[in-house]
């Protein structure tokens, strides 16, 4: 009972010292809510863009001109584009020098004439290079359009070819509409299935949220190391305490901190940015999951360090490298290949991979194999910072 107490009092000795340290509030809250919001701010978007603001600069006149004219005005209606008129390829050229546009398409004068002749007019993409995407949409729009061009032509000249009627232009105006008012042959339906968690601003708020996670819980296991290099941990010790209490009550600092820290992450990126976290059970069970792995790397990291500097060094050290290679600021797992391969090493790749599996709609009992290798993990690395903590860690 006594060394219950004494793990208890040691627990809330740390809790009390970091609620007073500002930097855990910035490591564990502040920062990955600042960084997702900035994120989401900046790439959330892009799975759900606004239209592009395209110019659109024709100079010719006719069927053909009217055509272009309609596809730009049925991309328009759907919020697909935003189209600006322009006199002219310099008028269009400038509106994009100036911001006012993001790309634009220049039909020349005599377009449709040269279309009809047989002849290969040109579409004219001119890009922002600060704004590829839109460039790429425009250059799109125009392959589309040459494409359709392209299949009215070989129609037309077709069936000019099997009546024998030669280049009649009234005839070709005929076959040319008859072409065009042809339905699709094969219509494209873009469905999205139901889920949660696909947009950037969650992918974020939860990848954020576990990298800092390591860093956050990292300081309660490490204040063992700073003790023992000031002196103070000799001082403990000769107290009637037992040791492994004092171990076990850094790490019931950690534990609370990081689980608190993630909880407080979970409601702010809901409430601020949007994130669909899922089923809160299966979340607060990663969570717990994802606590206990950071805790076991500290563990590790502060049985192996000999100094407390050194200790942190290597603690974010592993912190960066696993949350690199597990996909937090991109993800690896879908690059295919050794890096995909390797991203499995790293606890991280599982957490998210977790997150995101609930975020889509997974309950617990879907959650065997990742809280299995979690587990493992823990278990394992753990089980080594234990065993040499007992031989040097805490130490008299």
């Amino acid at each position: 009972m006594g060394s219950l107490r004494s793990l208890l009092v040691i627990a809330g000795k740390d809790i009390a010292q970091r609620s007073r340290d500002r930097s855990a509030y910035i490591m564990g809250i502040v920062g990955p809510l600042v960084l997702a919001l900035i994120l989401s701010g900046t790439l959330g978007g892009a799975d759900d863009p606004a239209a592009f603001e395209l110019g659109l600069a024709v100079e010719d006149d006719g069927p053909v001109a009217d055509g272009f004219r309609q596809m730009l005005a049925g991309l328009e209606a759907d919020g697909v584009a935003v189209t600006t008129p322009a006199r002219d390829r310099s008028d269009l050229e400038r509106l994009v020098d100036d911001g006012d546009i993001a790309a634009g398409l220049h039909l020349p004068a005599g377009f449709g004439d040269a279309v009809r002749s047989g002849h290969a007019p040109t579409i004219t993409v001119v890009g922002d290079p600060g704004s590829p995407v839109a460039t790429d949409v425009a250059e799109a729009i125009a392959a589309t359009f040459a494409a359709e061009l392209d299949d009215v032509t070989l129609a037309t000249a077709t069936v000019l070819s099997i009546d024998g009627g030669g280049a009649d232009p009234e005839r070709v105006e005929q076959l040319t509409a008859a072409a065009r008012a042809q339905p699709v042959p094969i219509e494209l339906a873009p469905v999205e299935a139901d889920g949660r968690g696909r947009d950037l601003s969650s992918y974020y708020a939860v990848s954020l949220s576990v990298f800092f996670l390591f860093f956050s819980v990292q300081f309660g296991v490490l204040s063992l190391v700073e003790e023992r290099e000031g002196g103070t941990l000799d001082r403990i010790l000769t107290a009637p305490i037992a040791r492994w209490a004092v171990l076990v009550g850094k790490l019931v600092s950690s534990l609370v901190i990081g689980v608190l820290s993630m909880i407080v992450l979970v409601v702010a990126t809901t409430v601020v940015v949007g994130a669909e976290w899922g089923d809160p059970v299966a979340v607060g069970v990663l969570i717990l999951a994802g606590v206990l792995v950071a805790i076991a790397v500290a563990a590790l990291v502060a049985a192996v360090a000999r100094t407390a500097e050194q200790g942190a060094s290597l603690a974010a050290g592993a912190a960066m490298i696993f949350g690199v290679l597990g996909g937090v600021f991109f993800p690896i797992s879908q690059a295919g290949g050794l890096l995909s391969t390797a991203s499995l090493l790293s606890p991280h790749r599982w957490l998210l991979d977790g997150f995101r599996d609930v975020s889509y709609g997974a309950g617990l009992g879907e959650l065997g194999q990742t809280l299995a290798v979690l587990g493992g993990f823990a278990a394992v690395v753990g089980g080594a910072g234990l065993l040499l903590a007992g031989r040097g860690l805490v130490r008299s």
